[in-house]
């Protein structure tokens, strides 16, 4: 392969990895829309209705959040690779860059760093508004439960 091949290969390759992020941060916003969705709905009927409410509020929040968090560890396992292919064309060196390798580039780094489902979930970009969800459901749930709080339900 000649190296001009090599580059329009890489080339096409970057932009296939850059679709692949960004198609990612959408579907991130989505499961964010879902949380904040479920979790206002179940939250404002607890006040409503049983109290059980608040705590589906915040065990679907803690679903929202793991998901959201599977989602950005398999976004970050393409960040490598769009890295290496952009320093061979930010050093202009291309002749140690395989094009076409985004599945075993994937697996390498998972295989290395595993999802890494914990750390991910500290971020602050993945936290909000799931943690608020789940501390917004938990703590009327506790008030009431120890009679703290009393709302009167119809």
């Amino acid at each position: 392969m000649d190296e001009r091949e090599r580059i329009g290969l890489l080339k096409d390759e970057y932009l296939l990895l850059q679709k692949f992020y960004e198609d990612f941060d959408a579907r991130v916003i989505q499961i964010k829309g879902w949380s904040a969705t479920v979790g206002l709905a179940a939250i404002g009927g607890g006040f409503y209705h049983p109290r059980f409410l608040w705590l589906f509020a915040s065990g679907a929040a803690l679903i929202f959040w793991i998901l959201e968090s599977l989602w950005k560890s398999f976004q970050y396992m393409y960040g490598p690779r769009i890295e290496h292919i952009e320093k061979a064309f930010r050093s202009e060196s291309f002749g140690d860059v395989a094009p076409l390798q985004i599945y075993a580039s994937w697996f390498e780094r998972f295989n290395k760093t595993g999802f890494q489902l914990f750390t991910t979930m500290r971020m602050g970009i993945v936290w909000f508004p799931h943690a608020v969800t789940l501390v917004a459901g938990i703590l009327p749930f506790l008030l009431e439960t120890l009679g703290i709080l009393s709302i009167p339900r119809s």
